[in-house]
């Protein structure tokens, strides 16, 4: 019985898959030997077939949901208020699988990991992974854990974009996919923000090419994570939080103090060669290019499809979403598109619960 605290629940320790041959990755290096750090939530069940893998974005980790220990201090898994107990992928029913993905640096070899050749972290030798890399390296997990087939796969952002090139890639391996707030390749707005952040962390004195370790945290990454926070919000939203009010009597805006006190914590948590390289596999991805066409790169699924778009969404507008839709029903694959409108942006799939839960808990009642 799972042991429950408050509103979540204690949740199983990270585990290691070690890859002693080593992870190929698409652009042809091979790291060995290579750790995939992951995490598992729920029951299996006898005959295996009650498993949901979730993708998770770009700051986030393999630690779904739950908390390690009571303390009151720990904050839960990034997505705790869809998956738990009783929620809306609700652990009484699935097994819940999340793996961090290649490059990230919260347990999988990462350009922060020391290279056993060397005895120093990898840096700049680290290959920029893509969205198939991720897709693969989840794939080693599931037959590690003896899973042949899914329920479901679910993801937002750069985690809904791994779950729409699940579908290119594997397409008789699940029942079904829930995707929010994701596209099959990010517009140019929003490549044009990300590459304007990556450009501030390589500008930094201490950057290095990547060899900066000893000098974090960077305040290029500092920066260009504010910039990033632009494309999660909405015009609503920051008129709502901050508007043009200022810190006390100082001259300084609020949004100001919000985006320095955003871009220290995240600069302290996260690596700047982790950033620039998973939002770069982010912007890399073009199932239009890479298939010849998005009708294309669907052509295969047939799976249950439930899409989710949300109306103030900066990074993924709702007719990039539409895209996808369409390419799917031109295929003939049954497709549920949940058009939410809520002030919170792009970033409303991990705040707005209540908004969520009812079409993934009435789509899963109905697989």
């Amino acid at each position: 019985m799972p042991q429950l605290v408050h509103n979540t629940f204690i949740s199983r320790k990270p585990q290691d898959l070690v890859l002693t041959d080593g992870f190929q990755f698409t652009h042809g290096q091979t790291i060995a030997p290579f750790t995939i750090r992951y995490e598992t939530f729920g029951e299996l069940n006898a005959d295996r077939s009650n498993a949901i893998l979730v993708c998770h974005a770009l700051s986030a980790s393999a630690h779904v949901a739950g908390k390690y220990t009571d303390n009151d201090d720990e904050r839960p898994g990034w997505w705790d208020g869809l998956v738990g107990y009783g929620k809306g992928i609700d652990l009484d029913k699935y097994f819940v699988v999340c793996a961090n993905l290649p490059g990230s640096c919260f347990g999988t070899t990462a350009p922060s990991s020391i290279d056993p050749e060397t005895g120093r972290p990898y840096g700049s030798r680290y290959p920029w992974p893509t969205i198939e890399d991720m897709v693969h390296s989840q794939k080693r997990v599931l037959d590690h854990l003896g899973i042949s087939h899914l329920k479901s796969i679910a993801g937002g952002s750069l985690g809904g974009m791994q779950v729409l090139m699940w579908t290119a890639l594997y397409p008789a391996f699940s029942d079904s996919i829930m995707a929010m707030a994701c596209g099959a390749a990010v517009p140019v707005q929003g490549i044009a923000w990300h590459v304007i952040g990556r450009k501030m962390v390589e500008s930094d004195a201490h950057f290095n090419s990547g060899d900066y370790y000893g000098h974090e945290p960077l305040r290029g990454l500092q920066i260009a994570r504010m910039v990033g926070h632009m494309t999660y919000l909405s015009a609503q939203a920051l008129q709502s939080k901050f508007g043009r009010r200022r810190r006390g009597n100082t001259r300084q805006f609020e949004i100001d103090s919000y985006f320095e006190y955003q871009g220290q914590k995240f600069a302290k948590q996260y690596d700047a060669n982790s950033y620039i390289r998973v939002q770069a596999a982010m912007d890399e991805m073009d199932m239009l290019e890479q298939f010849g066409s998005i009708e294309a790169a669907f052509a295969k699924w047939r799976g249950q499809t439930l899409i989710v778009s949300f109306d103030t969404d900066w990074l993924f507008p709702m007719p990039e979403v539409e895209r996808v839709e369409q390419a799917m029903l031109v295929n003939g694959t049954p497709v549920h598109h949940e058009r939410i409108s809520s002030p919170n942006g792009h970033d409303t799939f991990l705040i707005d619960y209540d908004l969520i839960t009812p079409p993934v808990r009435a789509f899963l009642k109905q697989l």
